[in-house]
């Protein structure tokens, strides 16, 4: 009953105010004051904000490399169809739950997507410089980032984003799908890198790479 009264004491003093400031014991009053909206908070009792960096070397990821088993669908994208081809996959746990759209994840997913093109352009330049193909996914329009001739994308959506990672599994949201990680949730971010290169030369590319875009950032 207490807080029905409230809610009703303050719908009408906005009723009969609306926006117009208020006189009161000769002091000048804003409706918000008169129902408590702008109370001083007490700073022994306020929450820190803990601030969370959005820089992928200073967040939980992981990273794997996998042989191609989708040919047709890397043929497609890149115009490449070698048997011995390998997707490296990195996949971050972000701040902000993906499935969801506010504009803290979509700042979020901007920062990162930057980040995962900057590390993939640095392990292509490496494994391109020891005679290996490369290519990777542009992680924010899943297209292809070097062919440019290709009209083919690979999104986050897409049914077979599960098939580079055994962490990853999409689910359906309503009319929408959203990738779930086995241990983040819906809190997860991913890049994909495609290459002809050993999966021990991808590895350390990827260690190099991640290790220069750490310098840049911090």
């Amino acid at each position: 009953m207490l807080q029905i009264r409230t809610y009703l004491r303050r719908a009408r003093i906005w009723a009969i105010f609306g926006s117009r400031t208020v006189a009161t014991n000769n002091q000048i009053v804003q409706p918000q004051d008169m129902l408590g909206y702008n109370k001083p908070i007490n700073p022994s009792t306020a929450k820190p904000v803990v601030e969370q960096s959005d820089n992928i070397y200073q967040k939980e990821f992981e990273s794997s490399v996998k042989p191609v088993q989708l040919e047709d669908r890397i043929e497609g994208l890149f115009g490449r169809s070698e048997e011995n081809l390998k997707s490296y996959i990195f996949q971050t746990k972000t701040n902000c739950d993906m499935s969801v759209w506010s504009y803290d994840g979509s700042q979020e997913r901007e920062r990162i997507g930057k980040q995962l093109i900057s590390l993939f352009t640095e392990m292509r330049d490496q494994l391109t410089g020891q005679g290996h193909w490369c290519d990777f996914v542009d992680p924010l329009s899943g297209m292809p980032y070097h062919n440019k001739t290709s009209t083919d994308i690979l999104t986050e959506c897409d049914e077979d984003i599960t098939s580079f990672s055994s962490n990853l599994d999409l689910v359906s949201i309503g009319c929408c799908r959203a990738l779930q990680h086995t241990d983040w949730g819906f809190n997860v971010f991913v890049g994909l890198l495609f290459t002809d290169a050993p999966s021990a030369d991808i590895d350390a590319a990827g260690k190099e790479a991640l290790k220069k875009l750490e310098n840049v950032l911090a």
